[in-house]
């Protein structure tokens, strides 16, 4: 083996160790040895290079062999290395987190943006980054780097489009950089609402999905797609862009289901048909417990369409499983049943799920976005990795 070789192989077994440990409740040298099928001396050597640049926590001694021999020294990845702030840039809020490189949230925070121009809302941005820059956090590092979730398409981290915000004057990567010194990541918020599924694990079954659709019905309607494991783009990030499918041709124009399914849709739907003002969601939800035929009838098509919706995607992408991200559900719960039930009567011809992402309507694209930077950060993009909460 030549000298390039071996360091391609060595770069192989320090990334695959740096997995393990970060993957472990609790390890030692000697079980990595074993899960990795390494020599101890490599194992070793990793080691050593690990703990120099303060990836490795130690955790004290383990029990006592079953033989009587020497306790092991526990450790694992170092949950106080380093964190990641993760921004949610959507039309009426900017959620802000910041998150350890391990996946532990330790401060969130949101606020109302409604009506400010893109420009305002990243000076805000910007103030967090400045505030931030400069504290650890209890971490070795403090800020390695920034998460930016964007409602519309993003290639190459560049935003393509956005049906909420006019970014094509401003350099948002350029500008928090610049404040903050750390590299800046873009995504599409439903991509990184996949990514926290697939690397948070958040849902009940003990089985690993890999192949998985996240359905977000918020202001717009997106999907991120993950296959085989992996998070699935498209040409220039355009994949996933379910809400402007089109559903019908009207004043010869397109009418696609975002127009019509979306929250905002929805809100001035409700609004056409009582002539009255139906501000935000909470103001929906008080006239959808009011029981009144116009709202009943409203959330009907609204429970056909999706399933629509769901139906069409499963079709197409043969997930193991769809999840819905939509704040409707987590305060109106009864539609995800009604929602499942209209699609099972479509007639599927696989056995795709359908469930509800009730845990992280809120924060998935925070963590999902937090995580997409930390695998950057530990060159560890295309390994299984497990995030905690």
């Amino acid at each position: 083996m030549n000298k390039s070789d071996q360091i391609t192989m060595r770069d192989h077994n320090q990334r695959l160790v740096l997995q393990a440990l970060f993957n472990a409740k609790e390890t030692s040298r000697a079980q990595l040895a074993v899960d990795l099928n390494l020599h101890k001396s490599t194992i070793s050597s990793i080691y050593r290079d690990l703990d120099d640049m303060g990836f490795i926590e130690d955790l004290g001694e383990g029990v006592t062999t079953e033989t009587g021999g020497r306790k092991a020294k526990m450790i694992r990845f170092n949950r106080n290395y380093g964190y990641v702030m993760s921004f949610d840039m959507g039309r009426h809020h900017l959620r802000v987190a910041l998150v350890r490189l391990s996946g532990e949230v330790i401060l969130q925070s949101s606020e109302d943006v409604d009506g400010m121009t893109v420009e305002e809302v990243i000076a805000r941005m910007s103030n967090h980054a400045k505030v931030n820059k400069n504290k650890k956090h209890g971490t070795k590092k403090g800020l390695m780097g920034i998460a930016v979730g964007i409602h519309g398409v993003v290639d190459d981290n560049f935003v393509v489009y956005s049906p909420f915000f006019d970014y094509s004057q401003v350099n948002l990567v350029e500008i928090l950089e610049k404040v903050s010194g750390v590299h800046v990541t873009l995504e599409n918020e439903a991509n990184s609402a996949a990514v926290y599924i697939r690397d948070y694990h958040d849902y009940l079954s003990t089985d690993q999905y890999d192949s998985l659709v996240a359905l977000n019905i918020h202001y717009g309607i997106g999907a991120g797609i993950i296959i085989q494991g992996q998070l699935y783009r498209g040409m220039q990030g355009r994949a996933g862009e379910v809400g402007r499918n089109i559903v019908s041709m009207k004043n010869n124009g397109p009418v696609r289901v975002e127009d019509l399914y979306s929250e905002d849709a929805m809100l001035k739907r409700l609004a056409a048909l009582t002539g009255q003002v139906v501000a935000n969601r909470d103001a929906f939800v008080t006239f959808a417990n009011q029981k009144s035929t116009i709202v009943t009838s409203l959330l009907d098509d609204w429970v056909m369409g999706i399933a629509q919706v769901a139906y069409n995607i499963i079709q197409t992408a043969a997930p193991q499983v769809l999840f819905i991200h939509s704040r409707f559900i987590a305060e109106m719960p009864e539609l995800l049943g009604r929602v499942v039930i209209a699609y099972q009567q479509m007639n599927p011809t696989n056995g795709s799920e359908i469930l509800f992402a009730n845990r992280s309507v809120y924060e998935a694209t925070l963590l999902g976005g937090a995580a997409i930077v930390t695998r950057n950060i530990l060159d560890l993009d295309n390994l299984d990795l497990k995030f905690k909460h």
